[in-house]
């Protein structure tokens, strides 16, 4: 057995006593929550970046074309879990990036050196079908990556007498492995819905998975979790 062998068998030992069963999913203690499900991850968002920034965009089409599918796919499966969540009584939670003052001056170092200035109304910020939210359902905006760290949620949660959360969203390697860790750690069980959350390439998102889930989170596909609801 080589390192890799040991570490693969270690943490998955490691996470079947973490979660030796699925997380409950009822709509007494469960919330779903849904991270930066809005218009930056768009092929447009990023053409226009690139565009701006001088790159060739007859070299890039091949690339925009597999951006879109894939964050299409994703998102057709965000919008099952949603639907499936709201029909069972489950409370969704939405999370996007935008800051409050006008001229972003409040967003954070890390996403103000990475450009991700997104102002009040601005349309980056605009959620994306099929996870526009309903009147009534609470929205929350952060200036960084982390739910946790950038929103009340939670204090959100808690009062709610939320214990179980299934998270969907983007980007995988990013906000959504932040707020994972840190749900994780504030006590929550964690359900990541793997077909549901997305890096900006499948390497990138099967790498992200790699990293969490089992120990930080469950996971299962979107097909399992709405089995069980």
């Amino acid at each position: 057995m080589n390192l890799d062998q040991f570490a693969q068998a270690y943490y998955q030992m490691a996470g079947a006593a973490v979660y030796a069963k699925p997380v409950p999913v009822s709509p007494e203690d469960t919330a779903l929550i849904l991270i930066d499900v809005q218009d930056c991850l768009t092929r447009y968002y990023y053409e226009a970046a690139c565009r701006a920034a001088g790159m060739d965009m007859e070299a890039l089409a091949p690339a925009m074309e597999e951006l879109e599918q894939f964050i299409g796919g994703t998102l057709d499966n965000i919008g099952k879990v949603l639907n499936a969540c709201r029909e069972k009584g489950i409370r969704p939670i939405h999370v996007k990036i935008e800051s409050y003052l006008p001229d972003g001056a409040d967003t954070g170092r890390l996403h103000a050196s990475a450009g991700m200035c997104y102002p009040p109304n601005s349309p980056t910020t605009k959620f994306l079908s099929p996870a526009i939210p309903l009147e009534g359902e609470i929205v929350l905006k952060k200036t960084c990556s982390g739910i946790c760290v950038g929103t009340p949620v939670d204090r959100i949660l808690r009062n709610l007498g939320v214990r179980n959360v299934i998270v969907v969203g983007f980007y995988t390697d990013q906000c959504v492995s932040t707020s994972v860790r840190d749900l994780a750690d504030l006590g929550y069980a964690v359900d990541l819905i793997e077909d549901a959350t997305a890096a900006m390439s499948p390497a990138r998102t099967v790498n992200a998975l790699e990293g969490i889930k089992k120990i930080y989170a469950n996971s299962e596909t979107t097909a399992e979790l709405l089995a069980r609801l």
